[in-house]
């Protein structure tokens, strides 16, 4: 009766108020926490034209790697600053391989996506398929010298032989089954 009473106090009608009260105020502040967080957007400099110089240049970050243009780290210490270079180069009306060219003058033929085709750049997209070929060329080579010769045609064997050895079997057997000693009984 004592518990009945105590849930129809009038403390215990005004606490889910304050809980909801509550659960309100701390609504409110994440929904104005989340306003902060949208207002300091990385991806602002990010458009599509950021996006296509972005793709020949390498992130440098050292945590992925990805292109400038498709970086996935929120405020990345290699990607965001350059995405803010290109879209200043593109505002002061540069053009795609200007930039490309200007970054690369700076920071050197790493800072592109994928090396050049020329010059030492062109045996790294050579060596590959160099590399494919030579292994595929000395699997075969191994493969013919230590692959067996077909086996020569086994003899036949003869009905006499034959008949030797079941009789050997037989006589083996029936001797087991003479020899094997019986099972005790299990006792009570």
């Amino acid at each position: 009766m004592r518990a009945y009473r105590k849930l129809l106090s009038p403390k215990a009608i005004q606490r889910p108020r304050l809980v909801r009260s509550t659960n309100l105020k701390l609504a409110a502040a994440f929904m104005l926490s989340l306003s902060f967080v949208v207002a300091q957007d990385p991806s602002a400099w990010m458009t599509p034209e950021v996006a296509r110089v972005g793709g020949r240049l390498a992130c440098r970050c050292g945590a992925c790697r990805n292109t400038v243009g498709d970086c996935p780290m929120i405020m990345c210490h290699s990607a965001s600053p350059m995405r803010r270079r290109i879209h200043d180069m593109q505002a002061a009306g540069k053009t795609d391989d200007q930039i490309v060219q200007t970054i690369v003058q700076e920071e050197g033929v790493v800072a592109l996506a994928s090396p050049p085709a020329t010059g030492w750049g062109l045996f790294t997209w050579v060596m590959p398929g160099f590399a494919l070929l030579l292994g595929f060329w000395i699997y075969t080579s191994w493969v013919r010298r230590n692959s067996r010769k077909p086996a020569e045609a086994q003899q036949p064997v003869h009905d006499a032989d034959l008949e030797r050895f079941r009789g050997q079997i037989d006589r083996e057997l029936d001797e087991s089954d003479h020899a094997a000693p019986s099972q005790p009984t299990k006792q009570k």
